[in-house]
């Protein structure tokens, strides 16, 4: 058979069409589940597999198209189908028709793709695509020094170039915790960029020779691994802030972000910058004794040199912890007044430090001056919106207004920034038995204390979650292993009255009011209204007013309040306060 008889018996027995309409149908194949196997997160293998048989079996279908042919009576081989009886015309004109079709069907997927590609690519020009093109997480730099004893410095500084790039407009920065907690980890790249989301991974190392400082940097992508930017720069102690604007100012260039206005750092006398870098690693103990030793640190740093915006900001954060959660301050007015002020220095030396307006914020609502504290939190979210600290005190903001929904929101937010960071855990379980949700807030909390075991106020948390949950025997063994002995005790009064021990539960509620009646107004009546007795109830609410008690706010919220409502001095109560007119809390 010469070339030209084989080519025309190829066409009368369908091969070409048939080979036409197999590589058409193929492609659109291989597009169609190229969008379904990323949804169902399947591996890479899979398309590899799918693409190889189609390959594999394109050989095979040519073979079949040559030697077999559909007539009416079933697959005959093409040999024993005569001229007369064969329906080759047929089956080249369906053949057409499904050429046309998966022609059809090519060119709109094409389009789409290529729709997509060109919006990617505007996207990215544009600057708004903050999830995929504009987000970076920085890892801790390694502390190289030979005698490894400058970690506070290593983590200080790659977390103040953090903080530099948190204030970039569209940027998503993950947050410190999360982003360190790689620190001392083989660490892969592409791996931790998956983790966290991020497209942009920057490290670093830091080596003290002396009074000289030699600080490599590496911006990678973490799509291909491949190092976009890498600088080393050997520098005096005076001269790290300098440093820390030009890293954050090449990385801002790399990731093509805009700058609103120029990012500048206050000079600071370097050995009090060491000192602060000192008190926050030290605070991270979250303890008593790491919160006392932090203010030590902390005034030290001050001391020497007080033109430092985040040193105040720390100070007044410190001091919020030491009155309202470790309980190592007496909430007086006094103390009230210097965590005020520590704030209002932040912010009077940088006007534009978000933090410090969010910790103002949070005094400002201790004192119940609900105006300033919303207008403070304005600015603080319109100046950091994606800042994971500001995220936070909006959450508790929200929840002091009786905004639990909103405040869940907030929280569920700032872990998606800081999606390791256990600490999170716990006051998104306190959100979630603010609404009454035990079984998330169980699991919250229980998440937090793998990390945390011997953190203050956790197991007194955890055991009235279990009592909303009417496991009342579980309550009482995680109530045990509470290390705060106040709340401990408070929390007591409620596990033994809903144990139905009455004696016990009287004499633990005898116990709180003598030793701390003269302080812990509404959490004793937040016990009487757990116990149903509103008179009592509403007697130590008005003691909490009077003193002008903080925590009452994030009281009112509390699941046993329920038991005040109808009463017509729970709306009088509510009315008193001067809160917002949005406010959240229930009313009749």
């Amino acid at each position: 058979m010469d070339f030209n008889n084989f080519v025309k018996e190829l066409k009368r027995r369908n091969v070409i069409k048939a080979a036409l309409a197999y590589i058409v149908f193929s492609w659109v194949f291989i597009q169609v589940f190229s969008i379904l196997l990323p949804t169902f997160e399947a591996p890479v293998y899979v398309m590899k597999l799918i693409v190889a048989g189609l390959m594999i079996c394109f050989p095979i279908w040519l073979i079949f198209s040559w030697v077999y042919e559909i007539t009416p009576d079933g697959i005959k081989k093409t040999i024993n189908v005569t001229p007369e009886t064969s329906i080759a015309p047929e089956t080249s004109n369906r053949l057409n028709k499904i050429i046309i079709g998966a022609l059809g069907i090519a060119i709109i997927l094409l389009a789409i793709n290529l729709f997509n590609d060109k919006n990617a690519t505007t996207v990215t020009e544009s600057g708004t695509n903050a999830k995929v093109d504009k987000s970076i997480a920085v890892l801790a730099f390694a502390d190289m020094s030979q005698e490894k004893d400058q970690e506070y410095f290593s983590d200080g500084i790659s977390e103040e170039i953090l903080n530099l790039l948190a204030k970039i407009p569209d940027l998503k920065v993950i947050s410190r915790t999360s982003s360190f907690s790689y620190k001392g980890k083989e660490q892969n790249i592409q791996k931790i960029g998956q983790e966290l989301h991020v497209a942009h991974v920057l490290e670093g190392s830091i080596r003290k020779s002396g009074n000289t400082f030699r600080i490599t940097v590496q911006l990678i992508n973490v799509a291909d691994g491949a190092h976009i930017w890498s600088e080393t720069y050997d520098r005096e102690m005076s001269d790290i802030f300098k440093v820390q604007d030009e890293i954050a100012g090449k990385v801002t260039q790399q990731l093509k972000a805009t700058l609103l206005g120029v990012i500048a750092s206050t000079p600071v006398n370097p050995e009090a910058y060491n000192l602060y870098l000192q008190a926050k690693q030290v605070r991270r103990q979250q303890s008593e004794e790491s919160e006392k030793s932090a203010e030590i640190l902390i005034r030290k740093s001050i001391a020497i040199d007080s033109s430092y915006a985040p040193a105040w900001g720390l100070l007044s954060r410190i001091i919020y912890n030491q009155i309202y959660r470790f309980t190592i301050l007496p909430m007086s007015q006094e103390n009230i007044a210097t965590g005020m002020y520590a704030a209002k220095k932040t912010l009077l030396l940088d006007s534009k430090y978000a933090e410090g307006y969010a910790y103002l914020a949070r005094f400002e609502r201790t004192n119940w001056d609900f105006k300033a504290s919303a207008a403070n939190m304005t600015n603080a979210l319109s100046l950091a919106p994606e800042n994971p600290e500001v995220i936070n005190e909006a959450a508790a903001n929200a929840a002091d207004l009786g905004k639990l929904k909103e405040a869940l929101r907030l929280q569920l937010k700032m872990l998606e920034l800081d999606p390791l960071n256990y600490f999170n855990y716990f006051n998104l379980g306190l959100h979630y038995y603010l609404l009454n949700d035990y079984k998330n807030a169980e699991k919250s909390i229980q998440s937090f204390l793998l990390y945390y075991p011997s953190t203050s106020t956790a197991y007194s948390q955890l055991s009235l979650v279990f009592l909303g949950q009417g496991e009342n025997a579980k309550a009482l063994e995680a109530l045990e292993k509470e290390p705060d002995m106040f709340f401990k005790l408070y929390s007591k009064c409620k596990v033994m009255y809903a144990i139905g021990d009455q004696n016990e539960a009287d004499a633990q509620l005898k116990k709180l009011i003598a030793d701390w009646g003269d302080v812990a107004w509404p959490n004793i009546a937040s016990v009487f209204a757990f116990r149903g007795e509103r008179d009592n109830a509403f007697k130590w609410l008005d003691l909490a007013y009077e003193n002008r008690d903080g925590s009452t706010l994030e009281i009112l919220n509390y699941p046993e309040m329920v038991n005040l409502w109808g009463d017509p001095r729970w709306n009088k109560f509510i009315n008193k306060l001067g809160l917002p007119k949005d406010h959240g809390f229930h009313m009749d």
